[in-house]
């Protein structure tokens, strides 16, 4: 049996998670020297200049995710039809996909807070999102998440957004399988693992964990720290082995 997750921390860790991953995927594509890839010169001036493509890949990438935290998977095609009938636009869309106003207002809450911190030059972290993301109201009934089907969403996002950054200057996004976590090893591996630890602490756990000494620990090991149990494990490394073979469709 699985575990469920609450509602706002699943929504709140795929804002975070998608705004962590389409930053560094445009930083790697555009950022030669290590040690300039995080500055936050580099971070505020890249944002300033993607300003504009910011949106739209938010709703690319997180419009199923969301919709399918409130939806059945059979509904969300018939969702959007529905939607694009009315003429709603983007945002619009984006509320349908919450599912209610309170959901709606909580992910903007997110969307701001963390490109916010982005145009600033800052990424916000682990320990801050988790002590400041939006809770429910104490008037509002509980809502959760299957805790499989969050993993799924929030490796989804992460890698979905990480491609959609690195093509922002039209690179292909390139993918070898000469190291492996389950199956998956995209040529940027070092960061998309980053990424991924950095999306199931917060999705998994309720503090941050220190990753100080993850260059010297076993990248499996690490993330099994941050899943918790060999099950959530499981399901992460499948679900990124069926994204990637998703994104080289594209």
């Amino acid at each position: 049996m699985t575990e469920k997750i609450d509602k706002y921390k699943v929504q709140a860790a795929l804002v975070r998670s998608f705004f962590d991953a389409f930053s560094h995927g445009v930083i790697e594509s555009q950022v030669e020297d290590r040690k300039e890839k995080t500055t936050p010169q580099s971070v505020k001036k890249l944002m300033l200049e993607h300003y504009e493509h910011i949106a739209p890949a938010f709703f690319d990438t997180m419009f199923f995710p969301l919709a399918a935290m409130n939806y059945k998977y059979e509904d969300i095609a018939a969702l959007a039809r529905e939607a694009q009938q009315r003429g709603d636009d983007m945002m619009a869309l984006v509320r349908t996909a919450c599912g209610n106003e309170a959901y709606y207002n909580a992910m903007v809450e997110e969307y701001k807070r963390n490109f916010s911190m982005l145009l600033a030059g800052k990424y916000l972290s682990n320990a801050d999102h988790l002590e400041g993301y939006v809770r429910k109201a104490k008037e509002e009934t509980e809502a959760s998440v299957d805790s499989d089907r969050a993993i799924e969403l929030t490796v989804r996002v992460v890698m979905f957004a990480y491609v959609r950054g690195l093509r922002q200057t039209g690179e292909s996004a390139r993918f070898d399988r000469s190291v492996h976590l389950g199956q998956v090893h995209p040529l940027r591996g070092a960061t998309l693992f980053r990424l991924m630890l950095d999306a199931m602490n917060i999705l998994l756990l309720d503090e941050a964990v220190d990753f100080a000494d993850a260059e010297a620990a076993d990248l499996a090991s690490l993330f099994l720290k941050v899943c918790q149990t060999q099950h959530n494990f499981t399901v992460m490394t499948n679900e990124m082995d069926r994204t990637y073979s998703e994104l080289m469709k594209e």
